[in-house]
């Protein structure tokens, strides 16, 4: 049996506020298996993003255990914690993040270039993420030239151009209209099906219903872990033509 892709024990973060602590992330105990779509939902301050960077390898926790797929980041050096993150996650946030002089295979292939990845299989591989989220006619477009959805794609297509097990996405729809938003979640429903796990941060319900799960934080604390049924997006989708 595989090992759990996230797995942790009594996850804790606590940041230093005035003379005492503020609790940001309380012993969080969560297992998530490979492949699977899971919502983190919860207000503003309720400890779901400071959960986001733990789990993507941006921040260390106060006490707790973290495993992903089965290694212990709390023993790994700085260097091997970005190794990890290279190979194994992708992020996607709010804000798209594109380099605006670039084009969108630049864009896309800016993550191998740090890797000693030689130009032409950066660009095809660059190439394919773009078709794979639907921009294979958009790839010499800079972000100026392409719409609030298409750069959102085009920073999808860079999360995945090295191939992770698993996908962050911070409200990723939050600088979107109703209708790309749904575009974008048919976007994450479709990889997930391919086998990309998602963990996606949001305050809203309606977003967190495309997920198959969904974990809730309140002031630190995860108050409930809930499998549902998703919304599938694609069908609303063809609904709302």
């Amino acid at each position: 049996m595989n090992a759990p892709l996230i797995e942790t024990h009594d996850l804790t973060r606590h940041y230093p506020s005035g003379e005492g602590v503020v609790a940001a992330l309380d012993g969080v105990d969560v297992t998530i298996q490979p492949g699977e779509f899971v919502a983190a939902m919860g207000p503003s301050g309720s400890g779901k993003s400071t959960f986001l960077n733990l789990i993507g390898c941006l921040d260390t926790p106060t006490r707790g255990t973290y495993r992903l797929a089965g290694e212990d980041v709390a023993h790994l050096s700085t260097e091997a914690l970005a190794a990890l993150r290279g190979e194994r996650i992708g992020f996607v946030f709010q804000s798209f993040h594109l380099l605006p002089r670039l084009d969108a295979l630049a864009n896309v292939a800016m993550p191998m270039l740090y890797r000693g990845v030689s130009r032409a299989v950066r660009e095809a591989r660059a190439a394919e993420a773009l078709a794979r989220v639907g921009l294979a006619g958009r790839m010499r477009h800079r972000p100026n030239q392409l719409s609030g959805g298409q750069q959102q794609r085009v920073a999808i297509a860079r999360a995945l151009v090295n191939g992770p097990e698993l996908l962050l996405a911070d409200e990723p729809t939050g600088a979107l209209d109703s209708r790309t938003g749904i575009e974008i979640m048919a976007l994450f429903q479709a990889l997930n099906a391919a086998g990309v796990a998602v963990l996606c941060v949001t305050h809203d319900a309606s977003v967190a219903a495309y997920a198959a799960r969904t974990l809730r934080f309140k002031d630190g604390k995860m108050v409930e872990d809930r499998r549902h049924t998703p919304v599938d997006a694609a069908a609303l989708l063809r609904e709302l033509a």
